[in-house]
């Protein structure tokens, strides 16, 4: 029977099929590209860590929080600032993460140049805090804890599989002049996972944008 003729209970299992083939490939990848977000993981907490070790001012690191300073200054004074920041922020989370995500094609090098950036950024803000005698816990449990549950993880993962698709990419490309059998397999799982990898990024980066213009806005107010 042709499928336009199939029935509800044939048309059912097909989708039970497609269903079961989803979750499969999605687990697949994510089994893929799990170590790759470790890894970012790693990458940029090591750019906190040698962000906040950094000794006296350090002019390119100023320039990035003065560039920080103008895009809130700018959205604070805005006729909707939770509505500008929230335009703001979304924008530039998700055009660094996909960005980052895509141009790792390039041997991986744009997504681990955004970790380090980032975790510099962020080590060397908190660090030059303590050293003026500012207990940074409250700043970070109000400013960066309640949407960074979100924002990170979703720039770590678009890193991560930035990576991925990088290494992934290299390997098909030796694996294919040495004559290995199947050379760009695992290249093929990450790029069937690129939508579904993109949607959840998006997704969290929306919800981190939400968060951060309404209550980390309000608690950093308070």
């Amino acid at each position: 029977m042709g499928p336009l003729f199939a029935t509800a209970e044939e048309w059912g299992n097909k989708d039970k099929m497609f269903g079961m083939f989803r979750k499969q490939a999605l687990k697949q990848n994510w089994v893929q590209v799990k170590p790759y977000v470790i890894f970012a993981t790693m990458v940029f907490f090591a750019g906190v860590i040698v962000g906040a070790a950094a000794q006296g001012p350090v002019d390119w690191l100023d320039k990035q929080l003065l560039n920080l300073a103008e895009m809130s200054k700018e959205a604070n004074e805005a006729s909707n600032p939770q509505q500008a920041m929230f335009t703001t922020i979304l924008w530039n989370n998700i055009n660094a993460s996909l960005m980052s995500m895509f141009m790792g094609f390039m041997a991986g090098i744009m997504p681990v140049a955004t970790l380090v950036l980032n975790g510099m950024i962020m080590g060397y803000l908190f660090g030059g805090i303590a050293d003026q005698g500012v207990n940074i816990w409250p700043i970070i449990l109000k400013g960066i804890l309640p949407h960074g549950l979100l924002e990170i993880p979703a720039i770590l993962f678009a890193c991560g599989y930035g990576v991925q698709l990088g290494i992934t990419l290299i390997r098909g490309v030796f694996g294919a002049l040495f004559g290995r059998t199947e050379p760009w397999a695992k290249l093929k799982v990450a790029i069937r996972g690129i939508i579904p990898a993109v949607l959840l990024v998006v997704l969290l980066l929306v919800g981190a944008a939400v968060i951060e213009s309404t209550l980390t806005y309000w608690l950093v107010q308070t």
